[in-house]
């Protein structure tokens, strides 16, 4: 045996490993297609949406349906995601530590923008700050740990209420909106709709002085798989910024809600729901 053998061996598995699998890839890609669909699909369009011809989509549909993955609509010949796949599903869900996945959000879009953030779950007072990321910037504010945020008058808040259902945020509305008018205020119903409506369109809520009057926010929700926030992430900066290094409030909302809709595609969601 050659010196040269034990080195060509010792280095296989590694050309092996980078390479991967490209059938496998494949496959995965026709799940996927199946799995963006809102509904059943032909096998045209799974084959388009993949990548691949359709008799290669019919190839890999054929394999899947024997395991359960997929299953074929004996009327219409469409596929879809089988109980193999929500089998998979279920489990994966299962093993997702959402408060795990926002943290490390948090401190990804804080670091990057070096932001001080807040990371807010719906308690039993309203949004609650569960979590604090300060940056290197000192912004000169109190607001920490356990801090509760009105939902009407914060970017936190009103982020929760353009995506939960009305009937957990209408008490607390309702006492906001009779403080508001003690105060010569007036809020109406279709104001907040309007609210919710541009909240949910453009990914994120924004607070501009009235929480703290020196400060702004930017909130954007992390959404499970039935589009319902499980927390929500607010950066907090100066308006105007005052520092060269901090990008601008566009450019600031554009990388949150880039963030926030990565973490909640991992936990299922998909566009459209409750947008």
């Amino acid at each position: 045996m050659s010196a040269s053998t034990p080195s060509k061996r010792a280095t296989a598995p590694a050309v092996r490993e980078k390479k991967g699998i490209q059938s496998i890839e494949v496959g995965v890609r026709v799940i996927d297609a199946l799995s963006a669909a809102t509904g059943s699909l032909p096998l045209r369009d799974i084959g388009k949406d993949a990548g691949i011809s359709a008799s290669q989509a019919h190839r890999y549909l054929t394999s899947f349906a024997r395991s359960g993955l997929v299953v074929q609509d004996p009327a219409t010949g469409h596929y879809g995601l089988g109980p193999q796949a929500m089998r998979w599903g279920v489990s994966a869900m299962t093993k997702t530590d959402a408060f795990t996945l926002a943290s490390q959000a948090l401190d990804r879009i804080c670091t990057r923008l070096d932001l001080t953030g807040l990371l807010c779950v719906w308690g039993e007072s309203g949004p609650t700050c569960v979590r604090l990321k300060r940056s290197t910037v000192l912004i000169g504010t109190d607001l920490g740990l356990g801090s509760v945020f009105p939902v009407l008058t914060s970017a936190s808040g009103i982020a929760f209420m353009a995506h939960l259902p009305p009937a957990i945020t209408k008490p607390f509305i309702q006492k906001e909106v009779a403080r508001a008018k003690a105060r010569g205020e007036r809020i109406s119903t279709a104001d907040l709709d309007r609210m919710c409506q541009a909240v949910r369109a453009r990914g994120h809520a924004e607070g501009h002085g009235h929480y703290v009057s020196n400060l702004s926010a930017l909130a954007a929700p992390i959404l499970d798989y039935q589009g319902a926030p499980s927390t929500v992430i607010t950066l907090i900066f100066r308006e105007p910024p005052g520092q060269a290094i901090v990008p601008g409030a566009a450019e600031i909302a554009a990388a949150l809600v880039e963030e926030t809709r990565g973490v909640s595609r991992s936990m299922g969601w998909k566009p459209g729901a409750q947008e």
